[in-house]
């Protein structure tokens, strides 16, 4: 069986963009109680097809490791451990900085519940505690769902009421008679700034770096020099950096090496 541990970054090429520091993710986990009615060799047959599993036993504990995304260091940054012993089932997860919780925790337990179904019959459980855990999951994913809509409407209706009440007075001021004064040029210049850090914000949004940091590697045979790109598209290296590590993470790009 593989080891669980998470393993060592490979040594070798240095890829072609280094990033900075990322955040360390945060640990998350619940677990269930249920006695196990089969030993754990026995369980660990159950999982041993599935190629993207790695397993571990120590004494009468199966270890089950899912490493689902790694970082451009190759280190594993977003995995989970569901760890089979023979009173109860533990889980363990890693959740990154920029995803909520309450989501990572969805997701881990719907792939929880995708691995219990395989061991079925190898344990006695409890549907209370499950019902239990559903119940709180969906509580959670209705508290998620809505919180990120309120947030979103209130932005953009703070954004919009934000523009048309700068542009209304930038319209008044200018079609007014008298000469300009320092006020209105204070205000012209302000709305200026915003419209183009408006325009910036929506031609450059993380979905459309995303795309255009993919279309330069295809133009430049996977290679990308982050001084150069920054000057063409006027983006800070930092965020080009922070959007090639969130790339290699979600599994979008490779690195090479």
């Amino acid at each position: 069986m593989a080891d669980a541990k998470v393993p060592d970054a490979k040594q070798g090429a240095k890829p072609a963009a280094q990033p900075q520091a990322t955040a360390v993710p945060t640990v998350g986990g619940f677990r269930l109680l249920a006695e196990r009615t089969k030993g754990a060799s026995e369980l660990a047959q159950r999982f041993a097809e599935i190629s993207f599993l790695e397993m571990t036993q120590d004494k009468d504990t199966l270890s089950v490791l899912n490493v689902e995304s790694r970082d451009l260091r190759k280190d594993p940054a977003l995995f989970s451990i569901i760890k089979f012993m023979p009173s109860r089932i533990e889980v363990t997860y890693t959740c990154l900085a920029n995803t909520s919780p309450k989501k990572r925790r969805l997701d881990v337990l719907r792939h929880f519940l995708n691995i219990l179904t395989i061991a079925d019959d190898c344990y006695s459980v409890d549907m209370k505690q499950v019902c239990q855990l559903l119940e709180s999951s969906m509580a959670d994913m209705t508290e998620y769902v809505s919180s990120d809509y309120d947030k979103l409407f209130s932005t953009y209706d703070s954004l919009k009421s934000d523009h048309a009440a700068l542009a209304k007075k930038v319209k008044d001021l200018t079609e007014s008679t008298s000469a300009l004064s320092k006020e209105n040029y204070d205000l012209k210049n302000r709305n200026d700034e915003l419209s183009v850090k408006l325009k910036g914000l929506e031609t450059l949004s993380d979905s459309v770096l995303s795309l255009k940091i993919q279309e330069w590697l295809s133009e430049h045979k996977g290679e990308i020099n982050i001084s150069d790109f920054s000057k063409v598209f006027n983006v800070p290296e930092t965020r080009v950096e922070q959007m090639l590590n969130k790339l290699v993470t979600e599994g979008y790009l490779e690195t090479k090496g």
